[in-house]
């Protein structure tokens, strides 16, 4: 849902830097859950499970208009539904099943409908998405400036979102369940999801996307006027899109999927998914975005990453660049296919287990491909950018941190390069193997789960109590634990 799901990379206005400085945000799969957590909610209300949700709609991307009909399945009858979506959504009809629902009450996004016996609801709505939500569009700037800007430079993709995080079908607490969508557009328009492409039709003067995900948390779609570039061999299907003249070789290499792929799937299993797609989308920066299934890398049409001026390693502030922003971003919004797309977190405050541990998939990943000096220069340059922000922060803060503090700098120091350390520091103590063997045993047992930081740090503990002192250092004090070990010294930039 970032998650995942889910970053975003920005650049600041410098017109005196020779290169920009990226900023890396959550957004998708690991963002946006705040009001689908809803803590407050009363038991009756708070138990209930969404067990399958069937949407059939129509979208209009240039009007930002939906139509649809959405059908849930609950786990068991409840006398009152509490649901979310988008605020703009007029409803047409809503019935529990077959019988309709004449009390109901919808504001501010909140849909509360009282249906006795009902245990399953049909909702028909329709409304205006305004603004189109952007998850690679800072919070608090303009929601359709970074669109407008790539429609204006001719970019010939301009994506619409539309995720949970809109709200463009209704939910509850957002939770693993099974998603059929249908999503009728028009002719000219692509469209890909969270989930697996079962079939195009032509529909109405367009065309009719059909997408199934059996268990994931939220259902993500992206329409645009992109076009399929080609597909990267592997036991995976891998499908690459574009945008019109877009290409690969200028930003990424082909074979870092593959491989990147490979390492993970060799330390934590298969995916759930049986394909994978990414879609590489022209923008104004760099970023990544992650759902299930689905990855959307923005990238900046004018400042391709695998030029020679690009690749001298510019002075890049983010938890992500590391080493090679392009790959390191790959190797992080892959990692999130498995930590979001196969284990989730509950609360917004919670989101620093999926970054976090996207953030260590992406350092161990470096230190396979780079070898042990790099590893080791890498860390302490994460550790440096920790400190920077250290006494002001937790990483159990969460979310809260990008409402809080306007530089997103102290909400990635503290919700991806912070945990990340912590489970570094723990794979010294237990050894690497012991680790990946821990957070296998969690994708195994608590598969389509979403964990809170209380259970997640009780089972990265195991059998020793006496590692969560240490841990509980990490994640609920502001302080930058001391180092158990020197790493060894080499040249740090």
């Amino acid at each position: 849902m970032r998650n995942e799901q889910c970053v975003a990379a920005r650049r600041r206005s410098n017109p005196g830097a020779l290169f920009p400085r990226l900023i890396i945000l959550l957004v998708g799969l690991a963002g946006f859950l705040c009001a689908a957590a809803d803590e407050g909610n009363s038991p009756a209300l708070t138990q209930d499970r969404l067990l399958a949700l069937r949407l059939d709609g129509a979208y209009d991307p240039d009007r930002g208009f939906l139509q649809a009909t959405a059908r849930l399945s609950f786990a068991q009858p409840a006398g009152e539904r509490r649901l979310w979506l988008a605020e703009g959504m007029q409803l047409i009809s809503l019935r529990a099943a077959a019988d309709p629902v004449l009390d109901f009450s919808h504001e501010a996004g909140e849909l509360l409908a009282r249906c006795p016996g009902g245990s399953d609801l049909e909702l028909s709505y329709s409304g205006r998405l305004e603004p189109p939500l952007d998850p690679f569009v800072v919070p608090g700037g303009s929601p359709g400036a970074d669109r407008q800007a790539a429609t204006a430079a001719g970019s010939g993709d301009d994506c619409r979102f539309l995720s949970y995080v809109s709200d463009f079908y209704p939910h509850p607490r957002l939770d693993f369940s099974a998603l059929q969508m249908s999503l009728r557009l028009p002719e000219g328009w692509n469209c890909l999801g969270s989930g697996i492409l079962r079939g195009v039709r032509s529909a109405d003067g367009g065309n009719d996307f059909q997408f199934e995900n059996p268990n994931a948390k939220g259902m993500a779609l992206v329409c645009g006027r992109f076009r399929p570039i080609g597909v990267v061999p592997g036991p995976l299907a891998v499908r690459l899109y574009g945008w019109p003249g877009f290409s690969l070789g200028e930003y990424f290499n082909a074979p870092d999927i593959s491989r990147i792929l490979s390492f993970y799937e060799q330390r934590f299993g298969p995916l759930a998914v049986s394909e994978l797609n990414i879609l590489f989308r022209r923008s104004r920066g760099l970023g990544g975005v992650s759902y299930s299934g689905l990855i959307v890398m923005s990238v900046d049409a004018a400042k391709p990453l695998r030029t020679a001026a690009a690749r001298r390693r510019p002075g890049l502030e983010s938890a992500l660049a590391m080493s090679d922003a392009g790959t390191d971003l790959l190797a992080h919004e892959i990692a999130h296919q498995w930590w979001g797309g196969i284990v989730s977190w509950e609360t917004t405050a919670d989101n620093w287990i999926t970054e976090g541990l996207a953030t260590y998939c992406s350092l161990i990943y470096m230190k396979d491909l780079l070898g042990e000096k790099e590893y080791a220069r890498i860390r302490r340059r994460l550790r440096l950018f920790v400190k920077r922000f250290a006494g002001i922060a937790t990483p159990s803060a969460g979310g809260k941190l990008r409402l809080l503090f306007k530089d997103p700098a102290v909400y990635q120091s503290q919700v991806y390069a912070k945990p990340a350390l912590m489970l570094a520091e723990l794979a010294d103590t237990l050894g690497e193997t012991e680790l990946l063997r821990r957070l296998r045993s969690i994708l195994e047992t608590r598969r389509c789960r979403s964990l809170n930081t209380e259970e997640f740090l009780n089972l990265l503990c195991g059998d020793d109590p006496s590692l969560r002192p240490r841990l509980n250092e990490w994640i609920h004090s502001r302080d930058l634990p001391k180092e158990l070990r020197s790493l060894k010294r080499s040249p740090c930039p």
